[in-house]
């Protein structure tokens, strides 16, 4: 008997060791779920092993997941694809199981599947993940990277080949996407600097924002090397892209590499911008005198406007010398520094600008930049206002920091915030994460991922969108020659902005975040509402008045 109960207790301890342990295992080893490649399975000489989530329509998507299984039993998971534009109209494109666990640790199942972009629209979708007993899937931790904070995404673009119209010359006609430009931060590219030209060309940027360092191109007295930007130059005009050149910073040879405040300093800054204009020679290139001098992060050792007024005078003097006819903007001020503008304007910064350049950063909503832009014209008259640098961080500190989705409603609404103010120019900040890092604001500026630092992160390069770089690639492929028009009133907190070419006309609709219903009516008995993210449905009017509801996420009405 004695034998019986030890065997019994034995077999007790046993069983209830093997149910804490499979209760345990889950707690300590959780479900996960990696989409551990997606691209078009080609290898690059110079890339390696390179992962997108952005394909050409008519190219095959190749998806691998990797699931790890702590279960002791199958579990089935399901991938869906989903319109960034509407979540919920998700639709099944593959099913598999995830074989149960075996023995101490996780099984790991992988599972590859192709997509055919051919039988998809233009959109932006998302890659949902739903587990058998879980839901829909979401990482257990949380990220350790920017890269990882991004949803799975699969954008479908087409290819927007630009026009010798649009690029242009002198300061951009107002039309989309002419005026269009975003900042980069390389002049000689690399093969993956090269991707990210062509990509930022498919966006529809058509003006390219760099700094042309003094201290990079005069390393000896008088002499200037050039030859870097000369290839980016060139770079770009094959792309139908100008650059916008940001003639800035101290030059160590000079003022000891402070900010130019002496004579000499302020004569070798205005030599320098001159070769400049030599060098190009054509009225393609845009030129900025300096970036944000009313701070003091760049303008050392601390803001001087009388300072920087003569700089900026004797340079534009010296620039319209070498080239009559070239394209002059300043000051480039953080903010809409109307001080600052004012002062400047007073010591002569005006005179022969070909027009006035600020960075309207803010906390709050670019519609808000409204009444800025007005007031600020109370102070420069006729010349034209230009916007040489805005954005919206996703991550950080700032006081700007937005999530993904928000930050492709604001880079949109920045544009036709422009356009709705007559400003010619709109250059989004920026181009790529400048890092990995989710808590440090600069980093997470961009419009797509860090793909050089997800080389040393990950071991492979990961070229992704976010969400915003196909919200400006859609609002440029539907309004793509027009010009905006005139403004429709809707109401109290809801924008309308009819552009127009010819025949061709389109209205953009939005709120400053909230849903409302609008009505208005279209020289049409049938129209088409394309949404931020590429979805695109039919309307019709009820007693001859179209309704629709719309939000923070502009709309474009076709009719």
């Amino acid at each position: 008997m004695r034998g019986i109960r030890m065997a019994i207790v034995l077999l007790s301890i046993t069983l209830i060791s093997l149910a804490a342990y499979i209760a345990l295992v889950p707690r300590i080893f959780p479900f996960r779920a990696k989409l551990a490649y997606e691209g078009d399975g080609s290898l690059s000489p110079e890339l390696g092993r390179f992962c997108r989530n952005w394909f050409f329509k008519g190219e095959v998507a190749r998806l691998e997941f990797e699931v790890s299984n702590p279960y002791f039993r199958d579990v089935k998971v399901e991938v869906f694809l989903a319109p960034f534009d509407d979540l919920s109209s998700r639709r099944k494109i593959c099913e598999f199981q995830a074989e149960r666990s075996r023995l101490l640790f996780p099984s790991i199942t992988a599972q590859s599947l192709e997509i055919d972009t051919r039988a998809l629209n233009s959109s932006l979708y998302e890659l949902q993940v739903y587990v058998e007993g879980l839901a829909k899937y979401s990482s257990p931790t949380p990220p350790s990277s920017n890269i990882e904070s991004y949803p799975w995404m699969l954008c479908v673009m087409e290819r927007l080949n630009s026009s010798a119209a649009e690029r242009g010359d002198g300061i951009p006609k107002l039309a989309v996407p002419c005026g269009l430009g975003v900042n980069i931060h390389f002049v000689k590219p690399s093969p993956s600097q090269e991707i990210d030209l062509d990509m930022v060309a498919n966006a529809g940027f058509r003006l390219i924002r760099m700094d042309l360092t003094w201290d990079n191109v005069e390393k000896e007295w008088g002499v200037y090397d050039f030859s870097d930007y000369e290839v980016l130059t060139e770079e770009l005009q094959k792309r139908g892209m100008r650059p916008l050149y940001i003639l800035d910073y101290g030059n160590s040879l000079y003022d000891e590499g402070l900010s130019p405040h002496t004579d000499e300093g302020r004569g070798a800054f205005a030599a320098f911008a001159a070769a400049a204009v030599r060098e190009f020679g054509d009225d393609r290139v845009i030129w900025e005198i300096w970036n944000e001098p009313n701070i003091g992060v760049f303008w050392k050792p601390s803001p001087n406007v009388t300072n920087y007024a003569m700089l900026a005078v004797e340079a534009i003097r010296r620039m319209l010398e070498a080239q009559s006819n070239c394209t002059i903007i300043a000051p480039a001020t953080s903010g809409i520094d109307r001080n600052f503008i004012y002062e400047a304007m007073r010591l002569g910064l005006g005179g022969r600008l070909s027009a006035l350049s600020v960075h309207p950063y803010r906390s709050s909503e670019p519609e808000t930049a409204f009444g800025e832009y007005e007031n600020l014209r109370e102070i420069v008259g006729n010349l034209t206002v230009v916007s040489s640098e805005w954005g919206y961080t996703t991550n950080g500190q700032y006081g700007n920091k937005v999530d993904l989705v928000t930050q492709a409603q604001y880079v949109v609404r920045i544009y036709l915030t422009d356009l709705m103010q007559r400003v010619p120019i709109s250059i989004i900040y920026d181009w790529k994460d400048d890092g990995l890092s989710l808590q440090d604001s600069e980093q997470n500026f961009g419009v797509v991922a860090d793909h050089d630092g997800s080389v040393g992160a990950l071991g492979y390069r990961c070229f992704y969108v976010k969400p915003s770089y196909f919200a400006l690639y859609n609002l440029v492929r539907e309004l793509r020659g027009l010009s905006p028009e005139r403004e429709l009133d809707l109401g109290e907190g809801v924008y309308g902005l009819w552009f127009s070419k010819g025949d061709d006309r389109r209205l953009v609709v939005w709120t400053r975040g909230d849903q409302r219903i609008v009505e208005f009516k279209l020289d049409s008995a049938r129209a088409r509402a394309i949404r931020i993210f590429g979805m695109a449905e039919s309307i019709d009017p009820i007693d001859g008045v179209f309704r629709l509801t719309v939000s923070g996420s502009p709309t474009i009405i076709c009719p």
